[in-house]
């Protein structure tokens, strides 16, 4: 199928025309473009398709995005409707980034790799989800500063994103601006809000250990991971409830019966060796100020590398009870959590620049921030190992990134 005979076609559905999204581009065609009549020369699907192909080739700011595409002008005419000559210039891509719904852009390309959860229905939950442990779903929340946004003169704090990531389908479900200092914790409730969560575990940082969050989970039907530290002491120190007194003396089968699991890895020149404790002893005291607590649990870390050797404590809680999520699955939970950091925020730092870019006008930061979403997700869907690798054959074929692009998930 030839590329430019599908995109010529692309036309903006009309508001409430439900549009069934199976490729990248039919998920852009779902955004709403904000854009008075006069100021539509380029549409919004076909801008956005442009940007996603420079990201696909290595390109990490909005100028290097409009000189990647005037290099390829020819091509770029041949493929894309153009009503005249003209490229889109820099601005013109920004213009586009600051009237598209950005809620929306997440959500629609989000979907696309890992369906979320559908509308919280109205009934409140009557008990514990039925899901088997093995078919839990690990949804991840967590914040992050996109840095190449803060400036010194004059003063600019940089600006915040919170997401929620498919630990599972390893993509970015949704992702929501911070609006300002020290309030990610809002931003994260409406993130969930409006989710069934049935059949998910949603593990989350120390910033989340709240009993409202917890509250929340459980009401949209979901169970709760989450770390237990300085900021929430009474849980954590070694008063009658707290996990460190229960888990400062070895195990006593007969008085605060427990499971434990191990894992070593070696990879790197590192060795790390984690040791899980878990009990549901603390359950019944915990319950009164921790809706549905099951289980408080402890892992021991211990990292070697080149004859130093490190040791970690960390202690959480979760409403998953040991009856349907085993030892060593908690743990593994546990680790997993931070595949958040790991394949989504370092990747998009380290790999695509993100906080090199130096973009600060408007949406158009958290519009490039969506975009290097996809672009992880779609490295992902095809199971590329290396995602430079990759970034160097798109650059190299550009009409493979399009044909991907086009190409049904």
């Amino acid at each position: 199928m030839e590329c430019n005979t599908f995109i010529a076609k692309m036309q903006v559905p009309q508001a409430g025309e439900p549009v069934a999204a199976k490729s990248v581009c039919q998920a852009l065609l779902r955004v709403k473009d904000r854009r008075g009549k006069r100021g539509q020369r380029y549409p919004a699907p076909v801008v956005l398709t442009l940007m996603l192909l420079a990201k696909l080739a290595g390109e990490k700011t909005v100028s290097g995005i409009a000189q990647w595409v005037r290099l390829r002008a020819a091509w770029v005419r041949e493929q894309l409707p153009f009503k005249d000559e003209r490229l889109p210039c820099a601005n013109t891509y920004q213009y586009v980034c600051d009237h598209v719904d950005v809620d929306e852009l997440n959500q629609s390309l989000g979907e696309l790799f890992a369906p979320a959860p559908g509308a919280v229905v109205s009934v409140p939950p009557t008990g514990p989800t039925e899901t088997a442990a093995a078919g839990v779903v690990q949804l991840a929340v967590d914040g992050k500063s996109l840095r190449g946004t803060r400036r010194t003169s004059p003063a600019k704090a940089a600006e915040q994103v919170v997401g929620l990531y498919n630990v599972t389908e390893q993509a970015m479900v949704r992702q929501r601006s911070i609006v300002s200092k020290g309030k990610e914790r809002a931003a994260a409730f409406a993130l969930i809000d409006g989710l069934d969560l049935q059949g998910c575990v949603v593990s989350a940082d120390a910033l989340h250990t709240q009993p409202r969050w917890c509250r929340t989970i459980l009401q949209q039907h979901g169970d709760y991971l989450v770390i237990a530290k300085r900021n929430q002491s009474e849980l954590r120190q070694a008063h009658p409830g707290g996990t460190r007194l229960l888990f400062s003396e070895p195990p006593r089968p007969c008085l605060f019966p427990e499971v434990t699991a191990h894992s070593v890895d070696k990879q790197h020149g590192r060795l790390e060796v984690r040791h899980l404790r878990s009990s549901a002893e603390l359950s019944d005291y915990l319950a009164p100020h921790w809706p549905g607590v099951a289980q408080v649990f402890q892992v021991e870390r211990t990292v070697t590398r080149q004859d130093r050797t490190t040791h970690e404590l960390a202690y959480g809680m979760t409403s998953l009870p040991a009856t349907r999520l085993s030892p060593h699955d908690l743990l593994t939970l546990i680790r997993t959590h931070w595949h958040i950091e790991n394949r989504s925020h370092w990747r998009r730092d380290v790999t695509l620049g993100e906080d090199a870019c130096r973009v600060t006008l408007d949406q158009t930061p958290q519009v490039l921030a969506t975009l290097n979403n996809t672009v992880l997700a779609l490295v992902d869907h095809l199971h590329l190992p290396n995602l430079a690798a990759a970034i160097r054959q798109f650059a190299a074929q550009p009409a493979n990134a399009l044909a991907l692009l086009l190409s049904p998930l």
